[in-house]
């Protein structure tokens, strides 16, 4: 095997162990500190054919987005809807949308 793939292999396994350490290391964090708010949902869209949406909420008066999968209860949501979203009190930036849609209608 040449050099040049020996390289690329590895920078390609350590991006397949990084990515799941990471939204482990995330989850946790938000355990930790954890606060909740409300966020709008704001796009329904597909990144790698797989259904994604992204959310926005307020935190302090700064605005943060996210984005999640579509699964689940996450199926039924559309532009506008407004969801519970949980966020690290210290890293608010940090956050994941709780998984019951909220409606007020």
């Amino acid at each position: 095997m040449k050099k040049e793939n020996k390289i690329i292999s590895c920078f390609a396994l350590l991006a397949f162990l990084a990515i799941p350490i990471y939204h482990v290391w995330e989850n946790n964090e938000i355990t930790k500190n954890p606060s909740v708010t409300f966020g709008i949902i704001e796009d329904l869209y597909y990144a790698h054919y797989r259904p994604y949406f992204s959310y926005t909420y307020r935190v302090n008066g700064k605005e943060f987005k996210g984005s999640e999968k579509r699964t689940g209860a996450f199926n039924s949501i559309k532009s506008g809807d407004t969801i519970a979203v949980n966020y690290d009190i210290k890293h608010p930036e940090i956050s994941k949308p709780y998984i019951r849609c909220v409606r007020f209608e």
